[in-house]
């Protein structure tokens, strides 16, 4: 889950907020967008004034047409989690989610063209030592240096979330998870070099946002062409191993509902239904 690595992180918060929070956090999500970008670029405050409009707009927008969407989408998930679930249906959910970010990430384009072209040597080394810090971070939480050890963390955060959704987890499930993890190996160094190709786009494509000889509409393509990447890696060792680990999310997915007890699953149904409540009541704001 970058813009071009980093910005198209901060572009998802308005759609990945804990429910607990949601309103107040999406209500206030252009100042909390706007404080963790100053985080990695430490704005100027003629950077900030210019911003500041463009993110409210952007929310409003938001807000406006991306939240019926995300409403549409919890009820087929709703309906999905009524009854027996294949791999199929999952990973078409999740391309739907895909199909979400990207909406997002198109109108995020223009402000990542116009406060890109005000950025100075200063900021961007600035953003460079951030990223290279959220690097060593992620090698902290996910590079284990055993492969058992690497299990070890999956096992443990995919029945976190899991049970988020379901409730507790019974042997069995639990079972179902380490035999998947175990059958399914991800390599954290095909992972980390696809981090650092994309550090290093799109650390080039804002040096290059600040050439004043090209056109706004050469900046806004070499951005879209930025996310393109993003989604169809140039990596292909990554792009094949990303592929073939969601499709194993997808099966895992369909293989722990199908074990679920009526129980779990109005649990899980209720647990979309709360995020539905909460986007509902936004939209009419």
């Amino acid at each position: 889950m970058r813009i071009i690595k980093n910005l198209f992180i901060l572009a998802l918060a308005f759609s990945i907020l804990s429910c607990s929070v949601v309103k107040t956090a999406y209500n206030n999500a252009p100042a909390l967008i706007a404080w963790r970008l100053d985080d990695y670029f430490n704005f100027s405050d003629a950077q900030k004034a210019k911003l500041k409009p463009a993110l409210q707009e952007l929310h409003a927008w938001h807000r406006k047409n991306e939240l019926p969407r995300y409403v549409a989408l919890l009820d087929d998930i709703n309906n999905d989690l009524g009854h027996e679930l294949s791999a199929e249906t999952a990973c078409q959910r999740i391309e739907s989610i895909k199909s979400n970010a990207q909406a997002l990430q198109t109108k995020f384009i223009p402000i990542i063209v116009d406060i890109g072209a005000t950025l100075s040597d200063k900021q961007l080394q600035h953003f460079q030592q951030k990223l290279e810090k959220r690097n060593a971070e992620w090698k902290e939480e996910w590079w284990q240096e055993t492969a058992e050890e690497q299990r070890e963390v999956r096992l443990e955060k995919s029945k976190e979330y899991a049970e988020k959704i379901y409730g507790d987890l019974n042997e069995k499930q639990i079972n179902i998870l380490k035999q998947s993890i175990a059958r399914n190996n991800v390599d954290p160094a095909t992972i980390y070099s696809e981090i650092l190709r994309r550090d290093e786009d799109a650390l080039n494509i804002l040096k290059a946002l600040r050439n004043p000889a090209a056109s706004n509409e050469e900046k806004t393509q070499l951005v879209r062409a930025g996310f393109e990447r993003m989604q169809n890696s140039p990596n292909l060792a990554y792009q094949a191993h990303i592929d073939k680990i969601t499709q194993q999310t997808c099966e895992t997915t369909a293989s722990l509902h199908a074990s679920t007890t009526d129980k779990q699953r109005l649990h899980a149904q209720q647990w979309v239904q709360d995020y539905k409540t909460q986007f509902t009541q936004l939209q009419s704001k």
